[in-house]
């Protein structure tokens, strides 16, 4: 009696200890991760965020993949809906890089206890997750492929990670009379026990914080500091001049800049700091990062003038630093640059960056060949861009074959008659897509009744609204991602058709 009873306090309190740190207490704690990164605990650090919340006005949530929160900007969105249409709302995502339809399903029981009046979901190509037929079968056929297949890869750990992470649960509710005793374990473990359900996620806001307050903010994948006001790239890349203000932090403890061994191939490089007639030169010498010490006569009154000698190309590099773009490239921030405090909550609020800038005033014509080069080319060097070289050939493959409305088409039919049951309003949006990449399939047979699919999910509370050619071709990044200016060129568009929706 007594050993069982110790062997239960024990399972108590390994539920209760689990419970407590990685189901709330790590929710509790700032979330540092900026957005477009650590995707999950993002995700599920906003869902815990929008549960929280009273619900004082009419409720729009954006329901998607990266699709969705590279199209939209929250606080823009309201804006315009309240400017324009008189609608006083809040609008929230429930979004994560990679949340196809069968995904966005195991999350509907999520989702309608947030009492959304509205959910918009916009998808694309990219969301079909079709390239993954060519690839596990390079002579096979989405009209002939087994769904089966489909399902069992779609929930791999290596393909959607979020299934372990996120909602084992009902994934395994979904697909676990197609799983094998060790998998089907796995997902026990993960709906059990917190800190295997969310160990990666919870130990990378762990290093977000450390690094923000004890480190030197050097390994990063997004950059999230001062707002340069000549421009910064996502990666924290300067151009040759840049600005910014003398914060405590900075006369404290300096700031570290990252130096490329390219930004050294003609000799040694200088950093010339300037404030009215104050100038401080620093001779860069050697790659990697620097450190750099202020004069403690600069004033935090005025804005400090940067400028190097020269700048560098990522076309010219090698190793991790080589790229296809022709940014001219300075020097690398630190991620919290010039900030004293290390902002927080920002997990879906993006920020404008320089690659945004690229396309501003282009032709089409050079459009086109720098979207060749930038997307296409050099697969044997930059193995990151494969899924786009796959995401082509599935288009060129699939303009040839019949649409059959399989696997994540048959989800956004569930989708619909959940929301039609429920009586909530859903708005599905074919969202547009590059011109280039459209143009490789959009006159087949297979595009056209697959538009003729989504239009016949519509009915009752459920609308679908085709905007595949809303946006010029200078609006993406890439074949379904806007640019900063994309998006809010979209703004307004994506308002009126939400506008309508409501009396």
């Amino acid at each position: 009696m007594k050993n069982a009873i110790l062997i239960l306090s024990f399972f108590v309190s390994l539920f209760f200890i689990d419970y407590l740190v990685f189901r709330k207490f790590q929710y509790e704690l700032p979330n540092e991760s900026p957005w477009n990164t650590n995707h999950f605990f993002n995700f599920l650090y906003e869902y815990k965020r929008i549960q929280s919340l009273p619900k004082l006005k009419k409720r729009i949530i954006i329901l998607g993949s990266s699709i969705a929160y590279f199209s939209i900007q929250a606080k823009d969105l309201e804006s315009e809906l309240k400017q324009k249409y008189k609608l006083d709302v809040e609008v929230f995502f429930l979004a994560y890089a990679g949340n196809s339809p069968l995904y966005v399903y195991l999350l509907l029981d999520w989702l309608f206890p947030l009492e959304p009046d509205l959910v918009v979901y916009p998808v694309n190509f990219i969301d079909y997750r079709l390239h993954r037929t060519y690839v596990l079968f390079p002579n096979g056929k989405n009209e002939t492929v087994s769904e089966d297949i489909l399902i069992q890869d779609a929930l791999t750990f290596g393909e959607a990670p979020q299934s372990l992470w996120v909602f084992p649960w009902e994934t395994w509710r979904e697909a676990g009379s197609q799983m094998d005793a060790n998998t089907q374990a796995k997902y026990l473990m993960s709906g059990l026990f917190g800190f295997y359900q969310t160990k990666d996620l919870f130990f990378q806001n762990l290093t977000n914080l450390y690094q923000h307050r004890f480190g030197r903010n050097t390994s990063y994948h997004l950059y999230m500091g001062y707002p340069i006001p000549e421009g910064i790239s996502g990666m924290g890349w300067t151009g040759k001049k840049f600005s910014f203000p003398v914060t405590k932090k900075i006369r404290r403890s300096g700031f570290w800049i990252e130096v490329t061994p390219f930004l050294l191939k003609d000799g040694p490089n200088h950093l010339v700091l300037r404030q009215g007639n104050l100038t401080q030169v620093f001779p860069l010498t050697k790659p990697g990062w620097t450190k750099v010490e202020l004069d403690p006569n600069f004033s935090m009154e005025s804005l400090v003038q940067a400028e190097l000698d020269r700048t560098w190309f990522a076309y010219e590099a090698a190793g991790a630093y080589l790229d296809f773009h022709r940014d001219p490239m300075g020097v690398r921030l630190e991620q919290t640059f010039a900030l004293d405090r290390p902002p927080s909550g920002e997990q879906y609020i993006r920020r404008r960056v320089s690659e945004d800038n690229r396309y501003e005033g282009m032709s089409d014509k050079d459009y086109r060949l720098y979207f060749e080069y930038r997307l296409l080319e050099g697969l044997e060097f930059r193995p990151g861009i494969g899924y786009l070289v796959a995401l082509k050939n599935a288009k060129l493959r699939i303009r040839e074959e019949n649409f059959t409305p399989k696997f994540h088409f048959q989800y956004l039919q569930k989708i619909a008659d959940r929301f039609r049951k429920k009586e909530i309003p859903f708005l599905l949006i074919n969202n547009p897509e590059n011109p280039i990449s459209l143009e490789w399939y959009k006159s087949s047979n297979w595009y056209k009744d697959h538009l003729l699919f989504l239009k016949s999910l519509e009915g009752g509370t459920v609308h679908f609204v085709d905007l595949h050619s809303a946006l010029p071709i200078q609006g993406f990044s890439d074949f379904h991602h806007f640019t900063y200016p994309g998006m809010e060129q979209m703004n307004p568009i994506y308002a009126k058709e939400i506008g309508n929706l409501f009396p």
